[in-house]
């Protein structure tokens, strides 16, 4: 074996270059900077519903029609359990529309558009469900007024009843008396194409007066075209239906079996109204598992003017689900995200932050499984926020990207990576303070940096005006007045004409101020407090009444009123309220974050009630007295030994500090809080603070999340 021929020079370099290299292999390895490649596995789609009905005390969003567009066109495809087939298009810039085939109250059948549409409006004053369609019947072009989409001919028999009594459709000829539409037909047929089967309804129509649609109809796994006649409430009819359809000249009419599946095409008036342009409204039946598939036929997106006209990315699918019209997005995972985080999240953020929500909402979606029967996720906050192509940005899309198919895990799995707007400073217990549950992974009551809304905001003071009334005036319409009042509060001078004085710290354009004041008027100084935001709050005074209705509507014990009195009476570990009293007996609404709901829709449960009807008093023999809304009158002695009953519904209450207060002679409630949302997990303004400290999103995920894994899409 030959000799070591390294002089001892070259031994030390040896040495320190080993040293080197193995001192950044422990950094490396020490460094949070590790992302894992396991078998967590992204799908390449998901599933987002738009509207949905998963039954009674579970998630309804609902809408009687879809209506969609695509600058590139749409290629429609029918999919049911057995097939997957080519169902037509739709050309460039046209619309459209999609529906249950329910039961309907048809209000009105006219030949003049002009008159439909005039019902039509009135209808739509008080329904959501009010439809105009073409046909043709007995020579003439005719439109039918309908209401509703019922699941049963007993829902639309009363809503009959109600139109009728309303005489919506009175001083209009119409060509029929009001009666109920319903799904029940026969079917003649098939033809060789939609525009032959429109055709033979048009003719079934003009010479016999029947109601009489194209369908789309699977058969023998080939999509074929039908006419569906009559607009029937139940099967007994469809033997005379199916005779005066033959002798009409129908060839091939049948009755066909309940549960078979179709999709009827109606010329529907109702989105283009008096333009004359009829839209076609496919309408599909409950029951038969059909589902109707738009897919743009070129560049951009679909536009579904039900939600907000904003456009998505990706398919839609619309069926029927618990006798509700279902809309489904099916659109890739990751560009699903490019508007997630684009609408959580500020455009102009760091790239960590956008970076850390990525990898949250990715998680959140993947762990959400399939959580609404046919969809994974809803577009709503209930999930996360997803408002389509108008909310992508090319910082979201970045964070998104370099990011791509990673996931926090805890045990193999993907964690529910929870998020809230702003945790008001401290994260929330999930498992005390908010809604139960495995708490594990979820940082309980750590500080966040929150502060990020109240930046360049003014501070607004809390005074008392020369009229006994108190509220708040912006920093910069005041100035110090070099005075004091009697009592030793400072005196501030008002600097502009009609400055407005609010009932809580923020300016709200369609809440009128409680009183204009002149430039050079004294106003009594009762404290300073921040500008209303997302991270400090000041709500409005509420009346007992407010609160007393919000809680009811909510809690599983009714308050009896009047409401006197409302506290917090148990906390949890960042402070969030966990139990509130009303009256002295404690409000059950489940689970601590329905407080939220139950407080009149507050931010968070990060909160103090004031309560301003409440006071303790001392009376001439030194015994305390407590006010809160007891009957008779309240008297205060004056420098003259007379005393005057308060008649006002101010006063101004001096504590033993020396402290002026303001309060009221019946009961009020101010609720002030930090925060916006549940405070569970990652705060995205708290995300934000830590990205521009330098932070990684490596640092911030696992700041916000404890004893996860950042794992990769094998």
């Amino acid at each position: 074996m030959e000799e070591n021929s390294m002089t001892p020079h070259a031994k030390r370099a040896y040495s320190r270059l080993f040293l080197f290299i193995v001192l950044i292999a422990a950094i490396v390895s020490s460094s949070s900077r590790i992302i894992v490649h396991a078998a967590v596995k992204v799908p390449d789609t998901i599933r987002v519903a738009f509207f949905i009905n998963l039954g009674a005390n579970k998630y309804q969003l609902l809408t009687s029609a879809a209506t969609l567009q695509s600058a590139g066109g749409l290629n429609l495809v029918w999919r049911d359990p057995k097939v997957s087939l080519p169902a037509g298009s739709i050309p460039a810039g046209q619309s459209v529309r999609f529906a249950m085939d329910g039961y309907r109250v048809l209000i009105l059948e006219t030949a003049e558009l002009n008159a439909a549409i005039s019902v039509l409006k009135k209808v739509q004053a008080s329904s959501s469900a009010a439809f105009v369609t073409q046909l043709s019947k007995n020579g003439k072009t005719v439109y039918q007024v309908t209401e509703g989409n019922y699941s049963s001919a007993a829902g639309a028999n009363s809503a009959l009843t109600k139109w009728t009594n309303a005489g919506v459709a009175s001083g209009i000829q119409t060509l029929l008396s009001p009666r109920i539409a319903g799904p029940w037909a026969v079917e003649a047929g098939p033809y060789a194409s939609v525009a032959e089967a429109k055709a033979t309804a048009d003719q079934i129509g003009n010479s016999s007066g029947l109601d009489a649609f194209p369908a789309l109809k699977p058969i023998d796994g080939t999509l074929n075209y039908v006419v569906r006649i009559g607009q029937e409430t139940d099967s007994s009819v469809l033997a005379a239906v199916q005779q005066a359809a033959s002798a009409a000249g129908a060839l091939n009419v049948r009755v066909p079996a309940a549960g078979e599946p179709y999709a009827a095409i109606r010329n529907d008036m109702t989105y283009n109204g008096s333009a004359n342009k009829p839209v076609p409204l496919y309408a599909i039946p409950s029951g038969a598992g059909a589902v109707l598939r738009a897919e743009p036929a070129g560049a951009g997106g679909i536009q579904l003017i039900e939600r907000s006209k904003r456009t998505y990315r990706g398919n839609m699918e619309m069926s029927v689900l618990n006798q509700s019209l279902a809309v489904v997005n099916e659109v890739d995972f990751e560009q699903y995200l490019y508007s997630v985080v684009g609408a959580e999240i500020g455009s102009k953020w760091p790239i960590e932050a956008q970076k850390a929500q990525a990898v949250a909402a990715r998680s959140y979606a993947l762990s959400s499984g399939m959580g609404y029967q046919i969809a994974h996720v809803v577009d709503t906050t209930l999930s996360q926020a997803y408002y389509g192509i108008g909310y992508e940005n090319a910082n979201a899309t970045a964070g998104v990207n370099q990011t791509a198919g990673e996931v926090l895990t805890m045990g193999g799995k993907a964690v529910k990576a929870v998020f809230s707007s702003n945790s008001g400073g401290i994260t929330a217990d999930s498992k005390i303070e908010i809604w139960g549950g495995d708490n594990s992974y979820l940082a309980s009551a750590v500080p966040s940096p929150d502060e990020g809304p109240q930046n360049g905001r003014l501070d607004w003071y809390h005074v008392a005006l020369p009229s006994g009334q108190a509220g708040y005036i912006r920093s910069d319409l005041l100035a110090d007045s070099g005075q004091d009042h009697a009592n030793g509060a400072k005196l501030l001078r008002v600097t502009g004409d009609g400055t407005a004085v609010r009932s809580s710290p923020r300016v709200v354009s369609t809440v009128e101020p409680i009183a204009r004041i002149g430039s050079g008027t004294l106003v009594v100084e009762l404290g300073k407090v921040a500008e209303y935001s997302d991270y400090s709050w000041i709500e409005a005074p509420m009346t007992p009444e407010q609160l007393l209705a919000s809680i009811n509507k909510r809690a599983k014990n009714d308050i009896t009123g009047p409401l006197l009195t409302l506290e917090v009476s148990k906390t949890g570990p960042s402070g969030r309220a966990t139990e509130i009293k009303a009256n002295g007996i404690a409000v059950n609404v489940g689970v601590p974050d329905n407080l939220r709901g139950a407080l009149n829709g507050l931010k968070s449960t990060l909160i103090n009630i004031e309560e301003t009807g409440r006071f303790t008093i001392l009376n001439g023999s030194e015994e305390q007295r407590e006010i809160h809304g007891q009957t008779g009158s309240l008297h205060v002695i004056g420098g003259d030994g007379q005393a005057e009953a308060i008649s006002g519904p101010n006063l101004y209450i001096m504590d033993g500090n020396g402290q002026l207060r303001a309060a009221t002679s019946t009961p009020k409630f101010v609720i002030s809080g930090k925060g916006f949302g549940h405070g569970v997990g990652m705060s995205q303004w708290g995300a934000k603070a830590l990205a521009e400290q330098g932070y990684d999103y490596q640092y911030i995920l696992k700041y916000y999340y404890k004893n996860v894994l950042i794992e990769k899409d094998a």
